[in-house]
């Protein structure tokens, strides 16, 4: 049998259905995929953890801040949302109760609900098959976004990038993180550890499942909590004004780099 995506034998026997509303992968089915590639083949990678963050959010934080995102933007270009991966890159440091990796350095113990840890390589390769895998079935652009923002991570993906590219120099892959979405010079493009900023966030995006009294009486109120904001000065209107900022430049994002592909072909 042919081991290459023959996209002219696929559409002679499943056709097309129309575009639906929804853009999330795990629910589409297959001729609605087709009429969606047709139109845009973009696909949205969200990147997150189930991390702690901090008694009073949930732990996917960052992988909900990237769903939204991404499914928020497939819902205005086109394109279609597949499902978050929560394994991440995090690196060991001292905060002064011993090395510590992640948010377990600033407890001095390992907190619970922290599932994301993988080795690096292993991450890596496997953010580049799930990208491989995509492009060879009918996507021409993978856009990878991450809610989960330490400089590790970023250049892990980065490399996945690269390994990705064509001998020509064409992009197929391409990544960005949730509040570098936002316009260069807006003084909200900054991120947090459930502090004010991603507290506000999932107060907009999931207000039912933070509890803004957990850390009440306890010694350690800010227990994993790292940010200039206090979570304390959080907001759903605070978080619906980064959100809708962030989704405009995943639009833009989206946008430039198909057109830029489009163009090195």
């Amino acid at each position: 049998m042919k081991k290459h995506y023959d996209a002219d034998k696929v559409k002679s026997e499943i056709p097309f259905e129309p575009i639906p509303a929804e853009v999330r992968a795990l629910y589409l089915r297959p001729g609605e995929l087709l009429a969606i590639q047709e139109r845009f083949p973009v696909a949205y990678q969200p990147l997150g953890t189930l991390e702690w963050h901090g008694r009073h959010n949930p732990l996917g934080v960052d992988s909900l801040k990237a769903e939204s995102l991404c499914i928020e933007a497939a819902k205005q270009t086109g394109g279609v949302v597949m499902p978050a991966i929560h394994f991440a890159a995090d690196a060991y440091w001292d905060a002064g109760f011993g090395v510590g990796y992640g948010m377990d350095a600033t407890a001095g113990y390992a907190l619970p609900g922290s599932f994301y840890p993988i080795d690096t390589k292993l991450f890596q390769s496997l953010l580049v098959n799930a990208c491989r895998n995509y492009l060879s079935r009918g996507f021409r652009l993978v856009v990878l976004v991450s809610g989960h923002n330490p400089t590790i991570q970023q250049n892990v993906i980065d490399e996945v990038c690269f390994i990705c590219k064509t001998d020509e120099g064409a992009e197929p892959v391409c990544f960005t993180m949730d509040y570098l979405l936002m316009e260069p010079d807006d003084p909200r493009r900054a991120s947090d550890h459930a502090a004010g900023i991603e507290t506000s966030m999932m107060l907009y995006l999931h207000g039912d499942r933070v509890n803004m009294a957990a850390n009440q009486g306890q010694l350690r109120e800010h227990l994993g909590v790292g940010g200039e904001m206090p979570y304390s000065d959080a907001s759903a209107e605070e978080g619906e004004i980064r959100f809708k900022r962030q989704v405009a430049g995943l639009v833009r994002f989206a946008k430039d780099r198909y057109g830029r592909l489009l163009g090195s072909e």
